[in-house]
């Protein structure tokens, strides 16, 4: 490949935001070149991986708009912590299903149990669907 048209490849890269093929292209078109791969095969691969940067740099940004206070997950949760969880009822909440059921869900309890880390841990993954969500918290008037 030419210096000219690779250098206007990676500038088409960049002008289209595709970031994550300019950090890959190098090593994956030695590799191609190596392994004698196709070009169904390059092209599968390059985009392939761009799209799974985008859905996961979206994902991440959506959780940063999101206000929610934890970005933890449901394996960080210490359930021994607090032995009156049912995990296999916050498991199936994980499904989001009450969301295709349009179910409210409201969690009670004490400062201190989890009532914040819960909600939000199906938020550490991408959500189905591209639902969106956000925080609400409920505010007591001032004293």
């Amino acid at each position: 490949m030419s210096e000219i048209l690779y250098d206007r490849l990676k500038e088409n890269l960049e002008n289209l935001k595709m970031r994550n093929t300019l950090e890959i292209i190098d090593n994956y078109l030695e590799r191609a070149i190596k392994d004698e791969l196709n070009i169904v095969d390059v092209l599968d691969h390059i985009f392939d991986q761009e799209a799974r940067c985008k859905r996961q740099r979206a994902y991440e940004k959506q959780i940063q708009m999101s206000g929610f206070p934890i970005k933890k997950g449901l394996d960080e949760f210490d359930f021994s912590f607090q032995p009156s969880i049912d995990k296999c009822q916050i498991d199936e909440l994980a499904t989001m299903r009450f969301v295709e059921n349009a179910e409210n869900i409201v969690l009670l309890g004490p400062p201190g149990v989890g009532k914040t880390h819960r909600p939000f841990s199906p938020q550490t993954r991408p959500s189905p669907n591209g639902m969106r969500f956000s925080l609400m918290l409920p505010s007591l008037p001032p004293s």
